[in-house]
């Protein structure tokens, strides 16, 4: 129960905080969360907290667009599908998340 509270309570901080913020903002936002709620998995919670939140932002964003928004930037990137697109998008959202998230417990010390 600790572990959901700490996803949902990342997601929703971070997304507060990405309205105002770069998108980095999601690390000291994670961090805070791994502070408040030290739990044993930190890193694996800020990783599913963010990179949920990044892939429905990625796809809201690309199902609003006028334009095959997310297709465009796939060639772009050299990359063959949308879908692999969003997936990176989550993956290195989430890595930025659990780091953060992890880096707060840590601060917090036992």
């Amino acid at each position: 129960m600790k572990f959901l509270i700490q996803v949902i309570l990342i997601i929703v901080i971070a997304w507060i905080a990405e309205l105002f913020f770069p998108w980095w903002s999601v690390a000291p936002a994670a961090a805070l969360v791994g502070f408040l709620y030290k739990s044993k998995a930190n890193f694996l919670a800020g990783f599913i907290a963010i990179a949920l939140l990044w892939l429905i932002m990625a796809l809201v964003i690309d199902m609003n667009a006028a334009v095959p928004l997310a297709e465009k930037i796939a060639k772009i990137l050299l990359v063959n599908s949308k879908v692999l697109l969003l997936l990176i998008t989550a993956t290195l959202g989430g890595l930025v998340g659990g780091f953060g998230a992890l880096t707060g417990s840590l601060l917090r010390g036992k």
